[in-house]
């Protein structure tokens, strides 16, 4: 008997699924865009608004509220299904996003950025959770891979964007254009997502559970970002609310996070993985265009494009790995990515070093976004394959906040050790300022080979908490299966 035909993308284009493909990656779309454009558009924004010492608080700030929305947003689509959830959701990230292209001072930025997460969160939940939903187990792999080319296609589109709106107009006009895509993307997706939840019934929402999962994150993020006296009280308070936390889930019947999706096999050690390839990952690459700009003396353009190698290697290796998927397992394309990931962010930090062409760089960063991708798709077809109907929206967002833990931590990590390099070197970081807004004095030339230099110790800093992803790595490994899953 012939073996059937394998699924491929264009079957999420079949009439039955044509409207839920369109609504999911317009999601992408939006929360793509967003990402990609504002890490192009932050030495502008250093430059108008100053505040130096608070900059990856632009990031960090985003994704805290953003890995806390999607926990909340997990039991939601149980309870009410994804349409209901998409709705408010996609509203608050573009408002958010219309308060921070009006803000005029730093903190007021990051307390918009808050609102932006917030929205964004949820979306991602919402967008994540209905791949699941939607489509059949044999079409999950192609939808994230197609995902991920949406995701290399606006990396491609928003940095041209960008780049335009920086040369032409101002950074204000990145975060004011999400209002626009957010209304197409509200008039598609409301009526085309599933509408009947997988779980019926009265929303729980964890209040208590939340509450100590948002103080966690920020601790924690507080932890990494200071690097200093006040890092060694801040992670012994992390560690009381984590132990609270805990506490807590294994107390209540319906936790914010369960802790099994959290440190059970096979949940937690792939989502521990995923988390500490990210976090090595965006250690470096948040701050690739601060890099571009202030480091190597590159225009608005170049700086702006500088986000697209990095995001072209993710949709390459997401697709690698859809198609490899077919005849390895999910473990060793997770594998490969993480070998991938920790030597090119070696690479990237000796090539910032000894001050390479960038286009060495570019190359280091493409090679690492191949490896973020390949691992990130495999956990998430993984993910599919071992979490019932009933609690994938649960196990969905606890992989996604981990996920976020791992987006945040980078971000604050990268920040804290580029701060601490500039500083000790030239004193005052707010020098930095001058220097993204086009002074050329001599004293700025020694401003941005600092800042080139502590780039290079994020890459290096990077490749060392990735590898350690190894661990839950080979945890997954004793639990799975010799087909890979079970």
């Amino acid at each position: 008997m012939p073996s059937p035909p394998r699924a491929s993308i264009g079957d999420l284009f079949a009439p039955q699924l044509r409207g839920a493909t369109v609504a999911i990656l317009l999601t992408v779309a939006l929360a793509a865009f967003e990402g990609l454009a504002v890490a192009a558009a932050l030495p502008q924004v250093a430059a108008d608004l100053g505040g130096i010492d608070l900059l990856p608080w632009v990031i960090t700030s985003f994704l805290l509220t953003s890995g806390v929305a999607t926990v909340a947003a997990g039991p939601l689509v149980d309870a009410l299904g994804v349409q209901r959830v998409f709705k408010v959701a996609v509203a608050t990230f573009a408002l958010g996003g219309v308060a921070a292209g009006l803000t005029t001072t730093m903190p007021l930025m990051i307390i918009a950025r808050l609102v932006q997460g917030a929205g964004a969160g949820a979306t991602i939940a919402v967008g994540l959770a209905a791949v699941g939903l939607a489509f059949p187990s044999a079409l999950v792999g192609r939808a994230f891979a197609l995902n991920s080319a949406v995701w290399g296609a606006m990396g491609v589109a928003a940095p041209g964007l960008a780049a335009a709106l920086l040369t032409v107009g101002s950074w204000r006009l990145i975060f004011l254009i999400n209002l626009p895509l957010g209304v197409i993307a509200l008039l598609v997706g409301s009526r085309a997502l599933p509408a009947e939840p997988a779980a019926p019934g009265r929303v729980r929402v964890d209040v208590t559970g939340l509450v100590l999962v948002t103080a966690f994150t920020a601790a924690l993020l507080v932890t990494v970002d200071a690097i200093g006296p006040v890092s060694v009280p801040a992670a012994a308070v992390t560690t009381v609310l984590a132990w609270l936390y805990l506490r807590h889930a294994r107390a209540v019947d319906a936790p914010a996070l369960k802790p099994r999706h959290l440190m059970t096999a096979p949940f937690g050690p792939m989502a521990w993985t995923v988390s500490l390839l990210l976090a090595g990952a965006f250690t470096m690459v948040a701050f690739v265009p601060l890099y571009v700009s202030g480091g190597r003396g590159a225009g608005a353009a170049i700086t702006a494009w500088s986000v697209l190698f990095f995001t072209v290697g993710w949709t390459t290796g997401a697709n690698v790995s859809s198609r490899a998927l077919d005849r390895a397992t999910e473990w060793s394309v997770i594998a490969v990515g993480v070998v991938l990931v920790v030597a090119n962010a070696v690479l990237v930090g000796v090539l910032a070093l000894v001050d390479a062409p960038l286009w060495t760089v570019f190359v280091a960063l493409t090679a690492m976004g191949t490896g973020v991708g390949a691992s990130t798709n495999a956990a998430l077809t993984l993910l599919r394959a071992v979490a019932d109907d009933d609690e994938l929206g649960r196990a969905t967002a606890a992989h996604q906040f981990l996920r976020n833990q791992g987006f945040a931590i980078g971000a604050a990590l990268g920040g804290a050790v580029i701060l601490l390099v500039v500083g000790r070197v030239v004193g005052d970081v707010e020098r930095v300022r001058g220097l993204l807004a086009g002074d050329t004095a001599e004293a700025s030339l020694t401003v941005g080979t600092a800042l080139a230099d502590g780039f290079a110790a994020a890459a290096l800093t990077g490749a060392v908490v990735a590898a350690s992803g190894v661990v839950p790595l080979l945890r997954l490994r004793r639990h799975l299966a010799p087909g890979g899953r079970r």
